[in-house]
């Protein structure tokens, strides 16, 4: 049985195509009890990446390894952290700087997707803080990156290795021999609701009093989407690696910790998280959003006008992956739990039914 940690939509059509095309030469003929669940499978994560809040061209690990969908996932390259309260936790400062120690003691460069948001900027500051400075290296999409901070540029950044991609921003890191670190959990962990399907968009409806429809929904909402969403939210920044196989011990997104989880955890039960949209959040309440963070920042810069007027990136733009008018076709088709990239050239070798949660 093979296992994977990351299934593009491209990797999910090619096999819909297979599937169905059997007058292709070579290719094998599927009975129709196998095509039909093979279909039951498609259409029930289509249907789960709605609920889950996640673009249909995403996919869904169970974190805590009881579900599977169409593909067979995997989850062992992370502890299972149960929706529990945490008695005596640290700080939120001690965990980010414990974090930051265990991927110093790695002994490997770290390559650190940079926005200029809250979420990179906490990562680079409790980084910058451990670590020998010729472990770190700063990738940026582009230029836009170095004007959402532009003093954390002036005065740390461009001391530092970094790279601004401005055209292949998924192609840029290496995971195959570096550690490979972002910021994206940290939107799940402290109060982004993701892409509410079948939500209203308006500002007003996620910008009201705390105890409102909304923030009810959200709060039933969360453990169930960070359950099926959170080991799924970092590898889309290798899409485009120009590797046969990474170590997957390398995958370090710096939020993705058990520590972490559980703080965040404590905040859910204890009600405090701020919710907040990605796109329809005004700005004077996203200001009050991520709070741990922007305290962190505080702390550490002695920065209060960023740390605490901060408002949304524009992530669209500081995030852009490709800088041409084409479709974006990626060279990373799958991942699988050993770190086999799966591409172009080696697709047929997980073309077979061990990769499937169906069988013929």
């Amino acid at each position: 049985m093979i296992n994977f940690v990351y299934i593009s939509d491209a990797f999910r059509k090619a096999w819909k195509t297979y599937i169905f095309n059997p007058n292709v030469k070579d290719w094998p003929e599927f009975s129709e009890s196998f095509k039909e669940e093979f279909n039951l499978k498609f259409e029930e994560e289509k249907k789960a990446l709605k609920e889950h809040h996640r673009p249909p061209t995403w996919y869904l690990n169970d974190k805590l390894g009881e579900k599977q969908f169409l593909f067979n996932i995997s989850n062992n390259h992370y502890p299972v952290v149960q929706y529990e309260y945490t008695d005596n936790l640290p700080s939120f400062r001690d965990i980010l700087i414990n974090r930051a120690i265990e991927m110093r003691d790695m002994g490997k460069e770290i390559d650190i997707f940079y926005s200029g948001g809250l979420d990179s900027v906490t990562i680079l500051l409790s980084l910058y803080e451990v670590c020998p400075k010729d472990q770190l290296h700063i990738i940026m999409g582009n230029e836009l990156a170095i004007n959402e901070y532009p003093k954390l540029f002036n005065t740390v950044i461009k001391d530092l290795k970094y790279t601004i991609g401005d055209g292949n921003l998924y192609g840029l890191a290496r995971p195959d021999k570096n550690l490979f670190t972002t910021g994206c959990e940290a939107d799940r962990f402290f109060g982004s609701t993701g892409y509410p399907y079948g939500r209203k968009t308006n500002k007003e409806r996620y910008t009201r009093a705390e105890y409102n429809e909304d923030y009810e929904f959200n709060q039933k909402n969360w453990w169930k989407i960070t359950r099926y969403t959170l080991l799924t939210q970092s590898f889309r920044y290798m899409q485009n690696v120009n590797i046969d196989k990474m170590d997957i011990n390398n995958y370090q997104p710096f939020y993705l910790s058990p520590q972490i989880e559980k703080y965040a955890i404590n905040l859910h039960h204890d009600r405090k998280l701020v919710w907040h949209t990605n796109f329809w959040s005004s700005h004077e309440n996203f200001l009050k959003s991520k709070m741990w963070l922007r305290d962190f920042i505080f702390e550490l810069s002695n920065d209060r006008e960023y740390a605490y007027e901060k408002g949304k990136t524009n992530a669209d733009n500081v995030q852009r992956e490709f800088n041409i008018p084409l479709p974006t076709k990626f060279n990373v088709l799958a991942i699988t739990e050993d770190g086999v990239v799966v591409n172009k050239n080696n697709i047929m070798d997980f073309m077979t039914e061990d990769v499937l949660t169906i069988h013929k």
